[in-house]
């Protein structure tokens, strides 16, 4: 195994002193086993939650509520449907802050969220890096 690849499958095996915030075989498993349409949907999932990430800081400083809301009730959904229960989780919680909550309580979970997308889109970007065939340090050019 290729030294990159392995570092990749070491910092995911790292991720796992607590538990991994998607389940890649679950969804692996969701779409039939077709790899090439995992890596296709998470690449897509990671740019949309990219932007809601940055929709939703924008949004707490505006003090946007209704917008948040929106893009945790969008979060929540799009995370749960791709097996990563731990930003629905804190989505959810997101949202009914949105709703109940008074500031301090919103910041505190939207900075949760925050910080649960962040080590989701890491975790993507480790799996797809090391789940990818073949890597440029991989492939041989020899024949």
């Amino acid at each position: 195994m290729p030294l990159v690849k392995a570092e990749r499958l070491g910092r995911l095996n790292s991720m796992q002193t607590t538990p991994l915030p998607i389940d890649f075989a679950a969804l692996t498993e969701l779409m039939g086993g077709n790899h090439d349409g995992v890596c296709s949907l998470l690449e897509l999932f990671v740019s949309e939650l990219l932007a809601d990430l940055s929709a939703s800081t924008i949004a707490i400083e505006a003090s946007d509520r209704a917008t948040l809301q929106q893009i945790a009730h969008r979060l929540k959904g799009t995370s749960a449907n791709l097996t990563a229960p731990m930003l629905s989780a804190t989505a959810s919680e997101l949202e009914q802050s949105c709703k109940e909550a008074d500031d301090p309580q919103l910041l505190a979970s939207h900075q949760k969220m925050i910080e649960q997308g962040t080590r989701l889109r890491e975790a993507i970007a480790v799996w797809l890096g090391s789940a990818s065939p073949t890597n440029e340090s991989e492939t041989d050019f020899s024949s």
